[in-house]
């Protein structure tokens, strides 16, 4: 069984005991058709509980609907309902048409108390690179109308053409950046790189965002339901609804969405005994609010878990015949941060053998790119490949990639020695806008240092940028920057925005845009760089 089918047919082992009609020789028979091991769990109990669960007869869907991860045949539903106070059953229809003349699929999913609510179901049996509307509905409400793109048929070499987003602090300013990625044309789906939550307060922003989720009510969260709260907050703006609305969404986690700098179960290395990594008294342990953490994204998420690894998220995607992307999880399984997490300061690591992937995902990210026949091979990567030093062999930020400078070097010499071609790095994290090429030590002024890979670095949606973290101004930031990381041709430090990556045969363009974000508004969106890279081509150019 090819990529493509494996996926169309994967089990949301999770999703089991929320279809009512599901028994056991069903399961089985899916089971095998996605060659996941027969001899796995059955919940009767679920199953017999389901049929029992009642039909909602109200609610509302104050988080508004979305869709997830378009194959050529399906895609991943998902809502979230409210106002019921129990377990409950409702309706989900999709149509060719936003009138709903024309249905073409009609399922009953359920809304669960212990996964707040929220609902999502695959879809399946639908033409490749058709669009479809959806929405759910009560016996007397319906959710906002939702739009999805299938994805292209398998030998499709149409162009692809992806949104990138990250780091979008509620609290930091308004969702403008959402709102002028729902107005996009002709998107094939959003890809967003980390950091869709702050899991504390950050950021002074303007006077009508303010976060009081938490039991608290100061935006800090360490508990299931506090995430949940978190969730439900984002979630509720209207222009994030309207970009969910408009556009299927694959979504990575950073650290965020657990803790700020967490390191594979544990907290940031500067961390303080009993404190978060910003101060505040621990109340759980760091494992528990990860699993908490981790629980409230799937929930909140239109994707589906693997089975036998509810946590994963690294994944390969395809579109076409075009694209591979490469998602890969650069928090889970990844060592503590060297000589306890320095910023801008000398740092000699005494582990040579620090990893970011981890052994499993490794194996898995190298087996990928090598056996990979598409055009290009798009890296979701949440932290910078490129090194950023403040001096010769200082790194800026020992979380990104220059503090695990031999598993760089490792993959990008995998990358040239195996002859690897158009592997380009989507890059968020830093909240800021380069442009450059990722060399095999992450500098291009020493002489041992390869080009291996072209990056692209998106900034923020809404979080304060690298001048406001570190206060220093900005264009002495990029006087560094062009003197020390001449490998970067392009920084922005002050602009808050997205960007849209265009695929074809025979290159891949870039187009940066910012907006303000002070105020909720609707102005367009500027365009302020703009990139190809040509087929072959191993650093990006102006365009």
């Amino acid at each position: 069984m090819d990529l493509d089918s494996f996926q169309e047919q994967r089990l949301d082992v999770e999703a089991l005991d929320e279809t009512p009609r599901l028994g056991r020789r069903q399961f089985l028979i899916a089971g095998l058709a996605t060659g996941v091991a027969a001899s796995t769990t059955v919940n009767y109990a679920a199953i017999a509980r389901g049929r029992r669960t009642g039909f909602a007869k109200n609610g509302t869907f104050p988080q508004g609907v979305a869709s997830g991860f378009p194959h050529p045949t399906s895609g991943i539903l998902w809502t979230r309902l409210d106002e019921i106070g129990r377990t409950s059953r409702f309706k989900l229809e999709v149509a060719k048409d936003p009138g709903f003349k024309k249905i073409v699929a009609q399922r009953t999913v359920t809304a669960r108390s212990d996964r707040d609510y929220t609902a999502r179901v695959r879809v399946n049996k639908l033409k490749p690179d058709h669009e479809y509307f959806y929405r759910f509905h009560t016996k007397h409400s319906n959710s906002p109308v939702g739009r999805f793109r299938t994805g292209p048929a398998p030998d499709s070499r149409r162009p692809v053409r992806i949104a990138l987003v990250t780091c979008q602090s509620y609290e930091a300013g308004y969702y403008n950046v959402h709102r002028a990625i729902a107005a996009e044309p002709n998107l094939d789906l959003v890809l967003g790189l980390g950091d869709y939550i702050y899991e504390s307060h950050y950021y002074d922003g303007p006077a009508g965002r303010k976060d009081t989720t938490g039991d608290n009510h100061d935006g800090h969260v360490e508990y299931l339901h506090e995430y949940w709260q978190k969730y439900r907050l984002y979630k509720s703006d209207p222009d994030l609804i309207a970009m969910h609305q408009a556009h299927p969404f694959i979504a990575c986690w950073d650290d965020h969405e657990v803790e700020d700098n967490y390191a594979d179960g544990l907290a940031s290395s500067h961390a303080t005994d009993g404190q978060t990594n910003n101060g505040h008294p621990r109340r759980i342990s760091i494992a528990e609010r990860r699993a908490n953490g981790y629980q409230a994204f799937f929930n909140s998420m239109p994707r589906i878990r693997f089975d036998g690894d509810l946590n994963r998220i690294y994944e390969q995607y395809r579109i076409g015949s075009l694209v591979d992307l490469l998602v890969t999880d650069e928090r889970q399984y990844r060592d503590q941060q060297p000589c306890s997490d320095a910023q801008v300061t000398p740092c000699f690591d005494e582990n040579g053998d620090r990893t970011m992937l981890g052994t499993s995902q490794k194996a898995w990210f190298k087996g990928a790119l090598s056996s990979s026949r598409q055009a290009w091979k798009l890296w979701a990567n949440e932290v910078m490949v490129m090194g950023l030093q403040s001096a010769p062999d200082i790194g800026v930020n020992n979380d990104q990639w220059d503090g695990y400078a031999k598993e760089r070097k490792e993959l990008l010499e995998y990358v040239l020695a195996n002859k690897i071609s158009n592997v380009v790095a989507l890059t968020g994290d830093i909240h800021s806008f380069f442009a450059g090429t990722a060399t095999t030590t992450g500098s291009s002024l020493d002489l041992q240092g390869v080009p291996a890979i072209p990056e692209l670095v998106v900034g923020s949606a809404t979080s304060h940028g690298l001048p406001e973290e570190t206060n220093l101004p900005s264009s002495a930031i990029k006087t560094l920057v062009q003197t020390l990381d001449p490998h970067i041709i392009y920084t922005d430090l002050d602009r808050r925005g997205y960007a849209i990556v265009e695929v074809t045969p025979d290159e891949l363009t870039c187009e940066f845009k910012a907006l303000s974000v002070d105020a909720r508004n609707n102005d367009a969106p500027a365009t302020i760089a703009k990139f190809r890279v040509p087929n072959g081509a191993v650093s990006p150019q102006f365009a």
